[in-house]
């Protein structure tokens, strides 16, 4: 395992006590992943987080390759849910080369032998980890993976540019059979889905099996008994799907991207009506071989999935969720899922929460934090197939002015600057140009003296925004005026 490190003690420290002082973020002395702040706190929660990643990033000599640890601890592994969930994070974190090598050996592993499923788990020995398999007939699989997996692939190429993630042959395999045999063999189609059985392909002929009716379990919920489908398997075939659709449009095919989506919005009507419960205002989590809606849980899937297309039923959904105790892994998505939702207070509430918890070192914390910091508070995203980056500044009362210096982004660098609510700076330290969508929260007159622009998000929260061309090596400041 490589050695913890911590910016911090080079870089961020320096600057988060001097209160109000911002860093020069042009420094090319500096060229490490960090940030500065005001609040100090934030930047305590920021660097245990990058230390905590750093310490599970395995050795490039292994024979798997480049990896980073996504599993039960003391696996030296790496499992397909965690994974899709980390990515973000540890790509932000410098670990990218990991990224791509972890998810191509998922994808080579898709075989007709496992009933088109991968391998769960894949250890630092290029084999599938033993605690999750004994062989093609007698493994652990959560049905949900597949869709994840091809999700992830199509956000990590929109932040990297790297085409390998959507065009390689492998992933293309991969998102084909996924989207199409594997739906079809597991009896996933938005049309049979609710008559599917809750074990399916399982090898009568083995004596004993380990993984007896776990070989195609129907959700990320492993604690629920008899589970036929589930709202959240539900979700995860529709983003995968949406994600499929988006990738046949940046290759330029729209009658396929048409083909995806049309399927994709077939479980989104199935979801949004038959797993509504009016009376209680909730959305059942799943059903049983009884036949019988149930609910539970706490919904994080279909909210990271974004299946929910009613914006009064997620504000509730937000609500419930943030009043209902819940394990470590589910919470290392709520920073994120509040931000996206436009919930500063209760996302940054998330942040400490996690960074406080008795199993903050599960790995898929560290990665949750770091993502929820740089694309939450920040507000980063990227978009290869616009050729666009854009900000947005999410504070609480805590934060003042906020920066992040040198985050990995279109096979480059850039860093931004939060002076405040109102304004930013970034500098574009790629070989290329792109677009800058300066975003700031609600609506104002003008920014940099040109009318503003303005959007929503998926609650209806206003904000406005410029698009300014960034050539490379400059700094580009946006600033909001009010007449």
């Amino acid at each position: 395992m490589k050695l913890v490190y911590l910016c911090a003690l080079l870089t961020s420290s320096v600057y988060s006590q001097s209160q109000g002082m911002y860093p020069d973020i042009e420094d090319t002395a500096r060229n490490t992943f960090c940030v500065s702040s005001n609040d100090t706190m934030l930047v305590k929660i920021f660097n245990w987080a990058v230390g905590n990643s750093d310490k599970y990033v395995g050795d490039d000599s292994d024979p798997v390759g480049p990896w980073y640890e996504a599993a039960l601890p003391d696996r030296e592994a790496f499992c397909m849910r965690d994974v899709s969930h980390q990515c973000m994070g540890e790509e932000l974190n410098g670990h990218g080369r990991q990224n791509l090598n972890m998810l191509t050996r998922f994808v080579e592993n898709i075989s007709v032998s496992k009933d088109y499923c991968s391998y769960w788990e894949i250890n630092k020995d290029n084999l599938p980890a033993p605690a999750d398999y004994v062989s093609d007939k007698d493994f652990w699989y959560n049905l949900n993976a597949n869709f994840d997996v091809l999700n992830a692939c199509y956000r990590l190429y929109l932040w990297t540019g790297d085409e390998t993630y959507i065009n390689d042959p492998r992933f293309e395999t991969f998102f084909r059979l996924s989207a199409n045999e594997y739906i079809n063999h597991w009896q996933l189609q938005a049309d049979k889905i609710m008559q599917r059985p809750g074990v399916m392909h399982e090898d009568d002929t083995l004596i004993d099996p380990k993984f007896k009716t776990f070989r195609g379990l129907p959700s990320y919920e492993e604690s629920v008994r008899g589970l036929t489908v589930t709202g959240d398997l539900i979700a995860s075939v529709y983003k995968g799907l949406k994600s499929y659709a988006q990738i046949w449009k940046i290759r330029g095919n729209e009658d396929s991207c048409r083909l995806y989506e049309t399927k994709a919005s077939e479980y989104a009507r199935l979801y949004n009506s038959v797993w509504w419960n009016e009376q209680t205002q909730n959305y059942y989590a799943y059903k049983l071989e009884d036949e019988i809606l149930q609910e539970g849980g706490n919904n994080v899937f279909p909210l990271w999935f974004e299946i929910i297309d009613n914006s009064g039923r997620v504000d509730h959904l937000l609500e419930m969720m943030a009043e209902k105790e819940t394990n470590v892994e589910s919470m290392s998505y709520y920073p994120m899922i509040f931000y996206r939702y436009g919930k500063e207070d209760i996302a940054y509430h998330y942040l400490n929460e996690l960074y406080s918890n008795e199993r903050r070192d599960y790995p898929e914390v560290a990665s949750g934090v770091i993502e929820g910091i740089v694309c939450g508070i920040a507000g980063v995203n990227a978009d290869a197939a616009a050729n666009r980056i854009s900000t947005l500044p999410r504070f609480t009362s805590s934060t003042g002015w906020f920066s992040v210096e040198n985050i990995p982004v279109f096979s480059g660098k850039i860093s931004i600057l939060h002076h405040s609510g109102e304004k930013s700076s970034l500098v574009n330290k790629l070989d290329k140009e792109f677009v800058w969508r300066a975003m700031f929260p609600g609506k104002v007159k003008k920014i940099n003296e040109k009318p503003a622009e303005y959007g929503t998000d998926a609650l209806g929260n206003n904000f406005s925004f410029i698009d300014l061309v960034c050539r490379p090596g400059e700094t580009v400041t946006a600033e909001v005026q009010y007449r």
